[in-house]
């Protein structure tokens, strides 16, 4: 379940946190006196060293200051102060969440892009790849979320250590595998924020709390109590302001074609029936031009389909957001949780029709089976970092609804086994076996070799890290990517050997229905 959080940024959000044996630097969280760093002559690691200094003895810092939340709301910081991220949540019982954590400004971004690794800071872009190729991008995330100050905070959750995205193609980390299909947009593989200001709400309690941190090893700490004082007058003098009702012309470029997805879905109906799959998850994609803000996008779409996972991202050349209604992954207090969904039909047009279509979608043995499959997928991949013995099935075959699709959800849980770390839990798990398959790597070669290009964001993983050692992530599914004035879209649907074409590819379309309704204006959604 995310809270809100929302980034100001210049252009680039996850972070493992425990991973060990980085070679490059020694460090630990109380002392970074002992830091050793090799000597470095490459023009990188000198615009490194121009904000980090590892001889330096400062500790990382952090200010918070309590203020009244009465007449803001994430949206209007989200829209008036030209925020680049938000994630929130809406509980099915209520449609709220009680937290949106904000992050006002960066103080630094991790990225992957054409298999390399990047750090920009203030307009300056430094190869990290340059400076150690040996290291991989969840061992330099946990890195740099270490120099984070050291600030356990039980009141409210703190997305301290870093929050971002992996790509559907982070699998070639994890396996070696590489997707040489062409990608459909230009955005980072990869991308990870690391927060200078950020803003929390407390909604339950209508406060809400301004934090500025200062990193480990800075040349030039901020005064961070005058920064926290110029960004509470600045929040103070903001305004609401109502949804955008001009209507923005759309038009729909280049759905997939239909019969590209059914001839897809033969295919691997042909690999189950070898033996080489028990299921496998095709997509299909769409493209709609429009000159709609992608933030009244999502505006629309957040009011009109609440997830447990919603998320919105400005990163300049590209706009990110989406809910989502799967967990991926979640660490909280030593537990790990997966929460598998598998089984889908569409929302009935009336209260008896959505209740038969229930019944219909209960009783219907392929759903059923393939949910059954992909619930032992989860708690195999769990069992693979949870202590032995620990890993039960604590919600079964529920019905979750949302705003177009109801979907069949259970839920995986273990103890986290202390001496695997986030990175351990994060490869054990990627991608989810509901976005990939079964087997999980043949289904991903499989994909591979039949989508004509990358995934991508599509997918993969969205998440944060807090100061208190847990992560939460959603799969990057009911999302849309902004891009040249085109928003991209993508779903899919899991293919066993009982599949009707037609069917499936009706599921990845009503699964698209609630981001075209809003993206289209489309009235009543």
């Amino acid at each position: 379940m995310f809270y809100l959080v929302v980034f100001f940024l210049p252009c680039c959000y996850l972070n493992s946190l425990f991973y060990k044996n980085l070679s490059l630097f020694y460090y630990t969280f109380h002392d970074f006196t002992d830091c050793k760093i090799p000597k470095l002559h490459t023009k990188e690691s000198k615009r490194f060293f121009m904000f980090f200094d590892f001889h330096l003895k400062t500790q990382g810092q952090i200010q918070i200051q309590k203020i009244p939340s009465h007449s803001l709301t994430p949206i209007m910081i989200l829209q008036d102060l030209k925020a680049k991220a938000l994630l929130e949540s809406a509980y099915q019982e209520t449609g709220k969440g009680r937290y949106s954590l904000m992050l006002l400004s960066p103080a630094f971004c991790l990225i992957k892009e054409n298999d390399a690794y990047f750090l920009l800071e203030n307009q300056t872009k430094t190869s990290l790849s340059a400076m150690d190729p040996s290291k991989d991008f969840l061992d330099w995330v946990e890195f740099f979320g270490s120099l984070s100050p050291e600030a356990k905070t039980q009141d409210f959750p703190l997305p301290m250590r870093g929050i971002g995205y992996l790509g559907f193609e982070f699998f070639q980390e994890i396996e070696g595998i590489k997707n040489h299909k062409k990608k459909s947009m230009q955005t980072y593989e990869c991308a990870f924020l690391f927060g200078r200001d950020f803003l929390i709400f407390d909604h339950l309690h209508d406060c809400a709390y301004l934090v500025s941190i200062n990193y480990a090893k800075e040349k030039s700490p901020l005064d961070l109590l005058k920064r926290i004082k110029k960004l509470e007058e600045k929040i103070k003098n903001l305004s609401p302001k109502d949804l955008e009702q001009d209507f923005h012309p759309s038009k729909i470029l280049s759905p997939s074609p239909k019969e590209d997805f059914l001839e897809m879905v033969e295919k691997i109906k042909k690999e189950i029936t070898a033996g080489n799959l028990l299921q496998c998850v095709a997509s299909t994609s769409m493209q709609i031009q429009s000159a709609l803000p992608p933030i009244d996008a999502y505006k629309r779409l957040r009011q009109n389909n609440p997830s447990p996972y919603m998320f919105y991202f400005d990163f300049g050349g590209f706009q990110l957001f989406g809910t989502s209604p799967e967990m991926m992954i979640k660490i909280h207090q030593q537990k790990i949780l997966i929460a598998p969904i598998a089984g889908t039909r569409k929302r009935g047009k009336n209260t008896a029709q959505d209740l038969a279509l229930e019944a219909e979608l209960k009783n219907d043995e392929k759903e059923n089976a393939e949910h059954l499959m992909l619930l032992d997928l989860a708690r195999n991949d769990i069992g693979k970092v949870a202590k032995i013995g620990s890993v039960e099935v604590t919600k079964f075959k529920n019905i979750e609804r949302y705003s177009q699709v109801m979907h069949i959800v259970s839920q995986v849980e273990g103890d986290f086994d202390g001496s695997y770390s986030h990175k351990d839990a994060i490869f054990a798990t990627f991608p989810a076996g509901t976005v990939s398959g079964a087997p999980k790597i043949q289904a991903i070669k499989t994909l591979y070799a039949l989508e004509p290009h990358q995934r991508g964001i599509y997918g993969g993983l969205i998440g944060y890290f807090d100061g208190n050692g847990n992560f939460d992530s959603a799969i990057t599914i009911r999302t849309a990517v902004y891009q040249n004035g085109i928003y991209h879209l993508q779903a899919g649907a899991g293919i066993v050997q009982d599949s009707r074409g037609e069917l499936e590819f009706l599921e990845t379309q009503n699964k698209m229905r609630a981001l075209t309704s809003a993206i289209l204006q489309e009235k009543g959604e």
